[in-house]
């Protein structure tokens, strides 16, 4: 009886301290000339879950055929390419998930609330954003670089209304005078405890619960969404 007590005080004990772990997030993309280059990381668990999606192709065919990427999927365990597919992002595309994120609104009570009270979670550990701008003459390569500053102030100022900055930002726009370049590098990371996503995924399914149909709606919007990427792999 002492062993099964010991044995269960460290399996509680191993919970609580897995539930008060951190999941991190980083969100990369670089654009230089030409070359873009989009990632998106998720690390849980102390690292041994790891997961990392890698675009490092995008390509804009035009307004029929929308965007072509080529992404890589690189995981914890392999540490080597798990998956390597290519695929267009198009304006069907886009219609749908902007009608499946409309009814997730419609079958879920206050969606937005939850997102606002999620988001708040959220701390930033890193915020960095530096644009390099030229147009070739130096008068226009100021205006356009003050205008670019005011985008980016207004968008820093909306972000920290929802998510919990912690890390000094540093963001930055330089003037390539005489000269025509554009080029951008932007990083966000952060991280959320594990015990709070439990929480909000509970949350979450309460609040469809109180929707007539909001069960079947999500179950049907997660079904729908697995057979797409199954179909577009």
């Amino acid at each position: 009886m002492l062993w099964l007590g010991i044995v269960i005080l460290f399996i509680i004990f191993v919970i609580i301290v897995l539930l008060f772990s951190f999941i991190h997030g980083e969100f990369n993309f670089s654009r230089v000339k030409d070359n873009d280059t989009l990632s998106v990381e998720m690390r849980a668990l102390f690292g041994l879950i790891r997961y990392r999606y890698v675009i490092p192709i995008i390509q804009f065919k035009g307004l029929t055929k929308g965007i072509l990427i080529k992404s890589e999927i690189i995981t914890k365990s392999s540490s080597k390419l798990k998956d390597e597919s290519k695929g267009q992002i198009t304006k069907e595309k886009i219609l749908y998930a902007y009608n499946q994120a409309k009814e997730a609104i419609v079958y879920t009570l206050n969606l937005y609330d939850w997102m606002k009270q999620t988001l708040a979670k959220v701390e930033c550990t890193d915020l960095k954003w530096i644009t390099r701008i030229g147009v070739g003459d130096a008068p226009e390569t100021a205006i356009t670089t003050g205008a670019i500053w005011g985008i980016k102030s207004s968008l820093l100022g909306f972000s920290i209304r929802y998510v919990n900055l912690t890390a000094k930002p540093h963001i930055d726009v330089i003037p390539q005078y005489n000269e025509k370049q554009f080029s951008t590098d932007f990083r966000f990371a952060g991280r959320i405890r594990v015990w709070f996503v439990v929480f909000a995924g509970v949350r979450l399914i309460s609040r469809a619960a109180k929707v007539k149909g909001g069960i079947r709606t999500w179950i049907q919007i997660a079904l729908k969404t697995r057979a797409r990427v199954k179909t577009a792999s």
